[in-house]
């Protein structure tokens, strides 16, 4: 049993600790409404366009997907918070 738990706690360890994103201390959010996709009977493509999106660092922008939907979180851009959510 103690051994299970060292090799737990190893594990733990050795894990990387997730990005840290700085607070964004001033800004407002925005909702995404401007968007495209295409599907096929396999795939969907979405097409957002954000102004100045290569400026910020990658880890501002954050996507999270599940079976029949997705969230997208880009942070700080132009001292916004944007986000989209869309189910698929």
């Amino acid at each position: 049993m103690q051994q299970k738990s060292q090799k737990k706690a190893e594990l733990l360890d050795n894990e990387k600790p997730a990005a840290v994103v700085a607070p964004i201390t001033t800004g407002y959010t925005v909702k995404i409404s401007n968007y495209g996709w295409d599907q096929s009977d396999k795939f969907v493509k979405i097409y957002i366009t954000l102004t100045g999106i290569h400026q910020i660092p990658t880890e501002n922008v954050r996507v999270h997907f599940t079976e029949r939907s997705f969230d997208l979180l880009v942070r700080n851009l132009n001292g916004k918070i944007s986000f989209f959510r869309q189910p698929l």
